[in-house]
């Protein structure tokens, strides 16, 4: 795999924060957010995305204590992981949110549920939330949107399915917001990804897409058949290899597939598992925890 500096950025943050962390006054943790829902003990998880993000967060709390809210912006969820932190002595929170994008009403809801905004996010439709009740510090990380240890894993992704670099088209493709404003800006950060595959993969040509399958029927239309006529091009002009922008298997990947039934096109696997997630919650966290000293 190609380190880029981002990933020995990382690993030096990473291990110069965690060396004092014993010394700190205000506990910290992390808590992350994430799609998906609870698995009660004892039960079996049917869901690899599930299984994903539960094995990077018993990971992360070797070195942090670390709790998931699984959910789209759930107070109720929220509220539970928080008060587990607190449970555990932590008073200082580094809330991580575990999407590929920002750009989302289910970071600016989040937010607002932490107390971190006055207001619901501009793009959602509801109308209320409840606040999470908690004398702990909250701190907010972006999501991955551009950052580079997310490149990294899709280069990666790319070349595992590549059979001929020069003659191949990587297509990115991630779900994508409603918003058109938004989906522009989630385009703005999967291009810096397309120019990093540019760079160092040696492909024909990187192009982003968003699938946008919560979107209004026409947008949402518009959208797959754009996905699909591309792809059938790439096809016709040498490799189409499709790199799924998308946290786990799990979620909506077979959809996307299913868009391209009939076509000649390889597909990748999503972002995790891959020690880069786990890599990157940890710099976001400690990022915020540097921040202020």
């Amino acid at each position: 795999m190609t380190r880029s500096n981002g990933y020995f950025t990382a690993l030096a943050l990473i291990a110069a924060l965690t060396a004092r962390a014993g010394d700190l006054e205000q506990p910290q943790g992390i808590l992350l957010l994430a799609h998906g829902a609870h698995v009660h003990a004892g039960q079996a998880s049917a869901n690899p995305w599930n299984d994903n993000v539960e094995q990077m967060a018993h990971d992360l709390d070797r070195r942090l204590p670390t709790e998931v809210a699984f959910g789209m912006a759930d107070p109720e969820s929220i509220q539970q992981a928080v008060e587990r932190l607190e449970g555990r002595g932590v008073e200082d929170i580094a809330v991580v949110p575990l999407f590929v994008s920002s750009h989302s009403p289910i970071i600016g809801n989040s937010r607002y549920i932490l107390g971190l905004q006055p207001e619901l996010a501009r793009t959602t439709s509801l109308k209320h939330l409840d606040r999470v009740t908690s004398t702990a510090h909250f701190r907010f990380s972006g999501a991955m949107d551009a950052h580079p240890l997310i490149s990294e894993i899709l280069l990666e992704r790319a070349r595992a399915v590549t059979p001929d670099p020069a003659r191949t088209q990587v297509i990115l493709i991630a779900h994508g917001p409603n918003d058109d404003g938004e989906n522009r800006l989630w385009l703005r950060d999967m291009e810096v990804h397309a120019g990093y595959l540019r760079e160092h993969g040696g492909f024909r040509d990187v192009s982003v897409l968003t699938h946008r399958n919560d979107a209004p029927p026409e947008v949402k239309t518009e959208a797959r058949t754009a996905f699909r006529r591309q792809v059938a091009e790439a096809g016709q002009a040498g490799f189409a290899v499709v790199v799924p922008v998308l946290l786990s298997a799990g979620g909506i990947e077979k959809e996307v597939q299913a868009d391209l039934d009939g076509l000649d096109f390889r597909f990748a696997p999503p972002l995790m598992p891959h020690p880069n997630i786990e890599r990157w919650a940890e710099t976001m966290a400690l990022e915020l925890f540097s921040a202020s000293e």
